[in-house]
This record gives structure tokens, sequence and C-alpha cells, in this order.
């Protein structure tokens, strides 16, 4: 089981690797919240060139992203694509889903797959 400082670790990395593959990502303003069995809630504030992974709820989130940890450790490492894990209903997407293609394009740059 993932822990919530090796979701912190795992995503600070990734974005650090996203920043020098997709530049406009330090301009985001952004709030994905995640609703992770075992995890709890937390979220993920991307803002003035800087990640966040807070635990807790926001008050206002573009999107609330809800999956098995199981699921969430898969995409963030690479080993799930989160379109197919959306498509397959282990990844549930309230709110805006569109711009949730930015959170995977971040992840998929920091795991070099742009």
């Amino acid at each position: 089981m993932v822990t919530i400082d090796e979701v912190k670790r795992t995503l600070e990395g990734l974005f650090a690797k996203a920043v020098e593959v997709v530049p406009e990502v330090k301009a985001w303003d952004k709030v994905y919240q995640f609703s992770v069995p075992g995890l709890g809630d937390f979220y993920v504030e991307i803002k003035n060139g800087t990640i966040k992974v807070v635990e807790g709820k926001h008050p206002n989130p573009i999107a609330t992203l809800s999956a098995s940890a199981e699921v969430f450790e898969k995409i963030v490492t690479g080993k799930l694509d989160a379109m197919k894990a959306f498509l397959g209903g282990q990844l549930k997407i309230t709110g805006n889903v569109f711009d949730t293609v930015n959170l995977k394009r971040l992840i998929d740059a920091g795991l070099g797959k742009s």
C-alpha cells in the first residue's frame, strides 16, 4: 500500500520532470481533488510553478478523481494509462473531466511519455 508521503514524493518528482518537457505547466493554476481508499482525501495544487499535495478536501477543485489505491499507484508509476482506467471504470472523475487531460499530460511527461 502506498502512503501519502510516497504520493507527495512521486508527484513532486513527476512535476519536476514534466516542467522541463511541458513548460506551460509553470503557468497553471489548477487543483485536482483525489479520493483514494486507504489514502483518504487529498488534493494536488499546481500553482506558480510549484506542486503541493495536501491532505483533506479542497473547497473548489477543477475535478475530483476516485480510484483504488492500487489503480492510483499504477497510474502514477506508468503501469496503467489514466485514460484506459477511466474508460474501463477503474477511475471515476466528477467535475471538469476535460481538464483532467492536463493532469494526464503532466504525469505522462514526468514519466517520459510525451
